[in-house]
């Protein structure tokens, strides 16, 4: 790996600078920033920079996985956004803003938010009880714990399935899917933590049960960051609460817009009743988009993701099998926002791949080429 793409994985520092940076040096006065960089800087950015198509070699990996700066990267980012999260506390009740002013302050830290919960994935499939803490840990800020148990044990199973709330269907609008997954995601997560109790034989009600704690860990946070902030002012300040909810309702929802373009219309073929063929590369959308891979740390290498979950983000594989979308998922996910446009550029993107995925010889191909590149 060149020392160009190592240190570009610090691009999120980038956002943080100008989301916090220029709303503190404007006093207040200028709270979009977050939004022009997701949104406008890093698509221009990928237009400008190009793809990436290159995998680490062999003779690389294992030196990759055991650098501790990829580690470094992601664990000091769960103290920087808690940092953010007291400074916007602090800064919400100190300066004086337009309801427009307010309203773009928190899509910037939600958009922030919603990378953190990426940072949250990276580490929740680790099997370091260090990891995995610091990824509740992040979910907690963004009131969306169960996304821990749900994600490891229900998607990465059910993926590409009519099982998966998180696997959208072709058709399915982006916001008929934002429903479909928060809800089912809640429930899923409900029913394993369920099961995981009865497996232990241990009653609903009990300490053991993580979606308890996943409902009141973000209370317990929104609580004592609404009691600094009053004290900071000498007053109740309920300003607190809807910001902190607004937040993480903006990173909820961006998560979500990720899920839609990652699985859009992905069905794994059925091989028996309620069995499916094991994840390939064929089985996720991913795009090569250079400076929003480094940004979002590689997520949109998403087969790989799905195909060995403990993989790091730093030798995720590019595979030229894999369904490919058109740009990279900030630009995306402003498509999927307007569904007429998003089905006539994906619908046919989509029934391309099915003209090749479920062609046996084809998939047994692509699965041998991934073992080999291991």
């Amino acid at each position: 790996m060149s020392a160009f793409k190592k240190l570009g994985f610090l691009s999120i520092y980038l956002m943080i600078l100008l989301s916090n940076g220029v709303f503190i040096l404007t006093h207040g006065q200028f709270t979009w920033t977050g939004v022009l960089f997701a949104y406008g800087l890093v698509p221009l950015v990928d237009a400008l920079m190009g793809k990436d198509k290159n995998n680490a070699g062999k003779e690389d990996m294992e030196q990759l996985m055991y650098d501790r700066f990829f580690d470094g990267v992601v664990f000091s980012l769960v103290y920087v956004h808690l940092i953010q999260l007291v400074l916007a506390v602090f800064a919400i009740l100190t300066y004086e803003m337009t309801f427009f002013q307010w309203i773009g302050y928190v899509l910037s830290l939600g958009i922030f938010a919603g990378t953190m919960i990426n940072v949250a994935h990276e580490l929740g499939h680790r099997t370091s009880k260090t990891a995995q803490f610091h990824a509740k840990f992040t979910l907690m800020t963004v009131c969306y714990m169960h996304f821990f148990i749900e994600h490891n044990r229900g998607h990465h199973v059910w993926v590409a399935t009519p099982h998966d709330p998180a696997t959208a269907r072709k058709g399915q609008s982006l916001y008929a899917f934002w429903w479909q997954s928060v809800t089912g995601s809640f429930r899923s997560a409900l029913a394993i933590e369920k099961r995981l109790l009865k497996k232990a034989n241990l009653p609903f009600w009990s300490v053991k049960n993580n979606m308890i704690w996943a409902v009141l860990c973000p209370l317990l946070f929104c609580g004592i960051l609404t009691a600094l902030g009053s004290w900071k002012v000498g007053r109740f300040a309920w300003e607190v609460i809807p910001f902190l909810w607004g937040q993480s309702l903006v990173a909820v929802l961006l998560l979500e817009s990720v899920n839609y373009i990652e699985h859009y219309g992905i069905v794994r073929r059925e091989m028996a009743p309620g069995k499916y063929e094991r994840v390939n590369p064929l089985h996720s959308w991913n795009a090569n988009h250079l400076f929003s891979n480094l940004v979002l740390f590689q997520l949109q290498r998403h087969s790989d993701h799905h195909a060995y979950a403990s993989r790091p983000y730093q030798v995720l594989r590019h595979f030229d099998e894999s369904p490919q979308l058109p740009f990279g998922y900030p630009l995306m996910i402003l498509m999927a926002s307007v569904p007429p446009l998003w089905f006539s550029v994906m619908d046919k993107r989509l029934e391309q791949w099915q003209g090749y995925a479920y062609d046996s010889q084809y998939i047994a191909q692509v699965v041998r080429e991934m073992a080999e590149s291991r």
